[in-house]
C-alpha cells in the first residue's frame, strides 16, 4: 500500500534524453516518487515564456487572428501572441506581437494575469495583457513561416463565440477569462 500524506516534491535523478527543437527543449527525466522511492520516467518541455493580448479598438472591436494550427490540423480563431525574446519583458513582447501579427498598436497596455500553460509537462508561463485604444498603423510584419488573417470581432460577440465553440484555444479562453475578471463581470 502506498503511504498517504501531504504532497511532497519529487527528486530529479537525472536526464535520460534531451533534444533541442529550437522553440523548446524536450527532456525525459528520471524522477523518484517521494512516497515509495520508486524511479519513474517523466517528459518535460523547457520553453520560453509566452504572451497573448486581448486587444480592443476604440469602437469596441476585439482584434483577433485566424491561423492554421498543426496540432489540431485546423484553422483557429485566436488573439495575438507569441514567445518572449531573450531578455524581453512581457509587456514589451505583448505590444510587439500585437503589432507584428496584426499591424495594430495600442494606446495603453496593462497586465491581466499570468498562467501556466501546462504545468504537467511545461515549465513556462503565459503573460496575459489587455491592450486598449488599438489603431491600425500598418499591414503587419509576419514571420517568414506565419500565415495570419486579422479579424475584428465585436466585443459583444466574444462570449457567444466561446460558447459556440468557434473560439476553442484554451490559452485564448484563459486570457478572455482574465479580461472578464478585470472588468468586474
Amino acid at each position: 500500500m502506498i503511504p498517504k500524506g501531504p504532497v511532497r516534491p519529487w527528486k530529479k535523478l537525472g536526464v535520460a534524453y534531451e533534444k533541442n527543437h529550437t522553440i523548446f527543449t524536450l527532456r525525459e527525466l528520471r524522477v523518484e516518487d517521494p512516497r515509495t522511492g520508486k524511479a519513474w520516467p517523466r517528459v518535460t518541455i523547457d520553453a520560453p515564456d509566452w504572451v497573448n493580448v486581448v486587444a480592443v479598438t476604440d469602437d469596441e472591436q476585439l482584434v483577433m487572428i485566424r491561423q492554421f494550427r498543426f496540432g489540431t490540423w485546423a484553422t483557429t480563431l485566436e488573439i495575438p501572441g507569441g514567445m518572449l525574446d531573450p531578455g524581453e519583458d512581457g509587456l514589451t513582447a505583448g505590444a510587439r506581437e500585437l503589432e507584428e501579427e496584426t499591424g495594430y498598436r495600442p494606446r495603453h497596455i496593462v497586465p491581466l494575469g499570468v498562467s501556466e500553460p501546462n504545468p504537467a509537462t511545461q515549465n513556462n508561463r503565459l503573460h496575459h495583457f489587455l491592450a486598449t485604444g488599438c489603431t491600425k498603423v500598418h499591414a503587419g510584419e509576419l514571420d517568414e513561416s506565419e500565415d495570419i488573417e486579422v479579424e475584428l470581432v465585436p466585443v459583444s460577440q466574444v462570449d457567444a463565440r466561446v460558447r459556440s465553440g468557434e473560439i476553442t484555444h484554451s490559452l485564448v479562453v484563459t486570457a478572455l477569462y482574465y479580461w472578464r475578471l478585470n472588468e468586474g463581470r
